[in-house]
């Protein structure tokens, strides 16, 4: 608790500065703009003991070998732990103008981390996470940290150049290729795409590559994408085709991500006072996977991704947001089965055997399953359909509330997430949040547990 007041000292004597970029310097066409921001993030939930589960699982050979994982009994004590985290941010960003054709972005953050973060979740999603060509996060080891209880770190968030030159635009570094139309999930997205459920919406992560884009007139243009990787045929290609007619925007788009092909659309219309966007994605994987269970390690099948969204402001009042969305995902990870449940896809079989295991013991054995499960896509779920629908409302001019829900159609569960923002000041806004989840035990979201949280953020 102590770290955690010091952290809020901190974002206090910063909650009274100014909220607006501060140019501090200037000659000509050339400029240095700075715009700062304290963001401050306390949850609660309940999650698995990293540690107390290997032990667990260390200790019954079932939780080894592939063909008895079903039976493992660590997962006995998923979500036994009360969980609190606490995330302190502050974020320098930097704009530069050179002169009318180059420019460029610096985005550095510094991070405390406070509370149970050794969780089994954070295990597994560091075994999810991709590779980008440069690791441009650190760790500040001073004091004894990081610790299970206690990590900081700083970074890059963003950092790129960019050239403008007649109808060509390019950046290169580390950035965000926002690609889709979709409000909830973006298939189309295969670099930044966020989860719906995400309680940090703006907060995605950017990828270290080369964009280009070329304008043809009005809103027509070509965008190619080249995202390099340590390993050449882990690299990503993108190129997507953008127009208008009328008022419909409409992409084609295609490439490779990750050793996996995939093409296909996205548009956004107006049908009469309502807005409709669709994306289409088809993805044919080249990479061989090894579900526990199955025999023996092969292709993905081909898959479909699909998302149709409409949403409309009915003159209720000072005007009710509606967003009606609905998501196939042809690569839903499935259910699983036994005592892993929906955590079971997250792990596949390997030849391999592990540290520990005696010679001469017979396998598959059981690992942390590669991203090469999700077959190049950045939307992950374990059910085949969703339907998400959003309402939004300004209560007064300084309040907001927000409702969204999402029902998985294939488990029959459903999440229900309530936010207010309060924006007291121009430069201050403190987000109250919830996820309450239901359903079966073997369902998207029945499985899940409650979480709440406070979300303070300064601008300066």
């Amino acid at each position: 608790m102590r770290h955690l007041a010091r952290a809020l000292a901190l974002v206090a004597c910063l909650a009274d500065a100014n909220a607006h970029a501060r140019e501090l310097w200037s000659r000509g066409d050339a400029s240095v703009e700075f715009t700062g921001s304290v963001k401050q993030i306390v949850q609660g939930t309940h999650g698995t003991d990293a540690e107390r589960f290997d032990e667990l699982a260390a200790r019954d050979p079932r939780c080894i070998v592939a063909a008895a994982f079903e039976r493992c009994s660590a997962f006995s004590i998923v979500g036994d732990q009360g969980v609190w985290q606490s995330l302190t941010r502050a974020r320098f960003r930097f704009d530069v103008t050179v002169n009318e054709h180059l420019s460029g972005v610096l985005a550095y953050d510094h991070e405390l981390l406070l509370g149970t973060l050794d969780t089994l979740g954070a295990q597994l999603g560091e075994a999810f996470r991709l590779e980008q060509l440069a690791d441009l996060t650190w760790d500040v080891k001073v004091g004894g940290l990081p610790t299970d209880h206690v990590w900081w770190r700083h970074r890059i968030y963003r950092g790129f150049l960019r050239l403008e030159a007649g109808q060509l635009e390019a950046s290169v570094g580390r950035q965000r290729i926002p690609w889709g139309v979709g409000r909830l999930w973006n298939p189309a997205d295969r670099f930044n795409a966020i989860g719906p459920l995400a309680i940090e919406q703006d907060q995605i992560l950017g990828v270290d590559a080369v964009a280009a884009r070329w304008n043809f007139s009005g809103f027509d243009y070509a965008e190619a994408v080249y995202q390099p990787n340590s390993r050449s045929e882990d690299a990503a290609y993108g190129l997507r085709l953008h127009g208008t007619r009328g008022e419909v925007d409409f992409s084609l788009l295609g490439g490779r991500w990750e050793s996996d092909w995939g093409v296909g659309f996205d548009l956004a219309a107006n049908v009469r006072d309502a807005a409709l966007r669709v994306e289409f994605v088809w993805t044919r994987p080249t990479r061989d996977v090894w579900p526990v269970g199955a025999a023996a390690p092969g292709r993905l099948d081909d898959f479909v991704q699909a998302v149709v969204s409409l949403d409309y402001n009915f003159p209720i009042g000072k005007g009710l947001y509606f967003l009606v969305e609905h998501l196939y995902n042809g690569n839903a990870l499935g259910f699983g089965a036994g005592e892993p449940g929906v955590l079971l896809p997250f792990f596949e079989s390997t030849a391999q055997a592990p540290p520990g295991v005696p010679p001469g013991a017979s396998g598959p054995f059981v690992q942390p399953a590669s991203p090469a499960v999700f077959g190049g896509s950045r939307v992950v779920t374990n059910a085949r359909h969703q339907t998400g629908l959003q309402l939004g409302y300004d209560v007064t001019p300084i309040i907001r509330a927000d409702l969204l829900t999402l029902v998985d159609w294939n488990g029959e569960s459903v999440v229900v997430a309530p936010i207010v923002t309060w924006s007291p000041l121009g430069s201050v806004e403190i987000t109250f949040g919830a996820q309450l989840f239901a359903g079966p035990r073997l369902s998207q979201f029945g499985s899940q547990e409650h979480l709440g949280y406070v979300m303070v953020e300064w601008f300066y």
